[in-house]
């Protein structure tokens, strides 16, 4: 198969184009999305979709505890926080901080070896 008809490939280039339709149909096919895949679309429904983003937060909240599970209750706020602000003004500032958030979680979850 070729990189063009991947569909990680597919669902990267719909979250880079902004192409919510195509972006969601294609995630079904990724089998276990990782936290930050999750996290690009939650980042794109808070722009496109404002009104359904409280409850895909909410949902990727949920997946990002499961996967940091040494979260503090003050790192979780501030996840709340950066969440929240995806729909505000500081929707750029909130979403680089919530991709370092996810890398930093989905890697402490590989080194303890955990899947």
């Amino acid at each position: 198969m070729t990189a063009q008809g991947h569909p990680r490939a597919t669902y990267q280039r719909a979250i880079e184009r902004g192409n919510l339709l195509v972006a969601e149909a294609t995630l079904r096919e990724l089998g276990r999305p990782t936290l930050s895949e999750l996290l690009e679309l939650t980042i794109l429904i808070a722009f496109k979709d404002p009104r359904r983003h409280p409850r895909v937060a909410a949902r990727w909240l949920a997946r990002y505890l499961l996967e940091h599970d040494q979260a503090t209750i003050e790192e979780a706020a501030f996840v709340v926080a950066c969440l929240n602000g995806l729909a505000g003004p500081e929707h750029e500032h909130a979403a680089t901080t919530l991709r370092d958030m996810a890398k930093k979680a989905s890697h402490s979850r590989r080194a303890r070896g955990i899947a």
